[in-house]
């Protein structure tokens, strides 16, 4: 199981990659003060692209604005109120990358809290921080936010918060810009600073583990269980995750994982059937179609164990008939809990169906009964290995309307 996680930077502008300003007309962007007026010429092609794959997670990008990063000509006043006090001889902002839940959307937020070396009296300043993308040798501003300095304090809060699915072009940002201006796109900033992005990204690390090997009952579908585990930071999601299997002389049913968060791990199975006395089953777990981890099993046939008898089983609670290799008119009596937070569960003592199923020549039979009915829609399964003729291991859940849950496991033998 790999445990390391892949990170890709972006090369930073040095000295040499400082920017002239080119002032675009004004338009009726120069009142809205999320939209950046201006792009910043770079002296020299910066070499700061990335490539990320289809199961890459965008982390974070971070912009360092020192001096040295300051655009020719910069600053243009030296007035107090113009300036950007940098502790230690730089600023930094770090746009923290997110992906929602619901849609995989992209998701970001960043701030960056600084002050001005002295507030503006006549409230004229502004302050703006800008992302985008290097084109050719410019950064073309495409996202910004900006604050006015207060008349009595020299604080600046440049900050946004996006949760929404209209960013395909953040998951493009490579540079960033911050200035200080009079709000116009058509004057020059008093003060001006352009940096690349240090991308960082991540990759889901998954793995799937397996049995070594297992033996099965010749053309006959049987559930090998495989373990996903998702090996990534937290915050480093997998998402459309699913388990396929090869191998000649075996057939194979995928298991679908769907999403799985960064250091958690789920149980399943994939279901496979036997064709010749022995196979190799290979196994890929993949995010997005994506292959990020394998695993083998080692296959041989089986002799069909002696089916159950013919009659009635019971347990404690648990009563059911086999009959023509079926499982006919299966009851069971159990427990069962049903709401939950905010308010307090309620536990009461309930009967449950089954439907018929009939039980595969392995002896482990497995079932689903499903009604989709709205507010009265449920989902149950059944669970039975005969271990002998005349004794069986099982389980029974119920999942339905209210949040109700039953599970319950039981040892059945034949009574006559």
């Amino acid at each position: 199981m790999r445990r390391h996680v892949s990170i890709t930077s972006t090369i930073g502008l040095v000295a040499a990659l400082a920017a002239a300003v080119t002032a675009a007309p004004a338009t009726a962007a120069d009142d809205d003060p999320r939209v950046a007026p201006r792009s910043f010429e770079m002296r020299a092609p910066a070499s700061s692209s990335y490539r990320t794959g289809e199961a890459t997670r965008l982390v974070s990008a971070t912009a360092t604005f020192t001096p040295a990063k300051r655009v020719p000509g910069m600053p243009t006043s030296t007035a107090p109120q113009h300036q950007f006090v940098m502790p230690g001889g730089s600023l930094s902002v770090t746009v923290s990358y997110g992906y929602d839940w619901r849609t995989d959307a992209l998701t970001y937020h960043y701030s960056l809290d600084t002050e001005m070396g002295a507030p503006d009296p006549t409230g004229k300043t502004r302050t703006l921080l800008g992302f985008g993308t290097i084109q050719g040798n410019s950064c073309q501003v495409e996202e910004a936010t900006s604050a006015w300095l207060y008349s009595n304090i020299p604080d600046v809060l440049l900050y946004d918060d996006k949760d929404t699915p209209d960013l395909a072009s953040a998951a493009a940002w490579n540079c960033s810009v911050l200035l200080v201006d009079n709000g116009s796109t058509s004057s020059t900033p008093y003060d001006a600073f352009v940096s690349a992005l240090d991308v960082v990204t991540a990759t889901p690390q998954l793995s799937v583990r397996t049995p070594k090997r297992d033996r099965l009952v010749k053309k006959v579908w049987t559930r090998i269980p495989v373990t996903v585990a998702n090996a990534a930071p937290e915050g480093v999601d997998a998402r459309d995750v699913v388990v396929t299997g090869s191998g000649k002389g075996v057939k194979v049913r995928p298991f679908e994982v769907g999403a799985l968060e960064g250091e958690d791990d789920t149980e399943g199975y994939v279901w496979a059937r036997l064709t010749r006395p022995k196979a190799t089953l290979r196994l890929v777990v993949s995010e997005k179609g994506e292959v990020l981890g394998r695993s083998t099993v080692k296959l041989r046939t089986r002799p069909a164990p002696r089916p159950p008898r013919a009659g009635s089983w019971s347990a404690a609670g648990v009563d059911f008939t086999v009959r023509g290799g079926k499982v006919r008119g299966f009851r069971i009596t159990t427990q069962t809990r049903c709401g939950g937070y905010p308010d307090i569960p309620t536990t009461t003592t309930n009967s449950y169906s089954f439907v018929t199923t009939a039980i595969p020549r392995n002896n482990e039979l497995v079932g689903t009964e499903r009604k989709d009915a709205g507010d009265a829609s449920y989902s149950a399964y059944l669970e039975i290995e005969f271990v002998s003729p005349t004794k069986a291991k099982g389980s029974f859940s119920y999942y339905g309307p209210a949040r109700c849950v039953a599970v319950d496991g039981f040892t059945a033998r034949l009574s006559r």
